[in-house]
This record gives structure tokens, C-alpha cells and sequence, in this order.
């Protein structure tokens, strides 16, 4: 448990970091709240991921401890959703960029994951 701890908490401030140089950097003006969506279909499948993450990672946790590289997948997807949400309808300000950042950073949890439990 303390590796898949490690590996978010590595997540959250390299996510953190770079959004900010991203922001700094190419004058990305990041969401005015979290709950600002693109239409409906951004806003129910994003809330459906968000339940989904949660049921995986506490079933992960508790129980089947085989599926814990979910973890890592699901929220992948939820950053990959919201990543192809916003580039296909707002790619003037550029905010897809700090999804596609996220998304990239759970795909290397995941790897770094595998190579120490498999």
C-alpha cells in the first residue's frame, strides 16, 4: 500500500509543478471552477468517472488486490476523457494541455507500478 501511496503523492506534486510552468509558461488561463463544462455529455461522463475511480480503488484496496494497476488506469481514462473534451471544443485557450499532463502522468504510474509488483 505504501508504494501506490508514494507513486500519487509523486503524481500530485509533479502534476502540480508542471501545470504551473504550463500556466507560467504558455499564459494558459486554467478553469475558473471545476465544475465548468464543455456540454452535458462532458458533464455526466465526467461524473460517472469520478464514481467509477472511486468504486475501483476502494474495491482495489479492500479486496482484489490483483487490480490495484487500476488505480492508475481509471483515473488515466477520467484525464483522457476530459483531455478529448476540452481539445475538441475549446482548444483556443488551451486547458486540454493541464489534462493531457495529468492523463501522461498516471500512464507513467502505472508503468512505474507494474515494474515494481510484476
Amino acid at each position: 500500500m505504501t508504494p501506490i501511496l508514494t507513486i500519487l503523492i509523486c503524481i500530485l506534486v509533479s502534476n502540480y509543478v508542471i501545470n504551473n510552468v504550463l500556466t507560467r509558461k504558455m499564459h494558459i488561463k486554467k478553469r475558473d471552477s471545476p465544475n465548468k463544462y464543455i456540454n452535458t455529455l462532458h458533464k455526466y461522463g465526467e461524473g460517472i468517472l469520478h464514481w467509477a475511480t472511486i468504486i475501483v480503488m476502494v474495491i482495489s484496496i479492500t479486496n482484489y488486490h490483483h487490480l490495484r494497476i487500476f488505480i492508475f488506469i481509471v483515473p488515466c481514462i477520467l484525464f483522457t476523457f476530459s483531455t478529448l473534451m476540452e481539445w475538441n471544443y475549446a482548444k483556443q485557450n488551451k486547458t486540454y494541455l493541464l489534462s493531457a499532463v495529468s492523463c501522461g502522468l498516471f500512464i507513467i504510474g502505472s508503468i512505474v507500478y507494474r515494474l515494481i509488483y510484476y
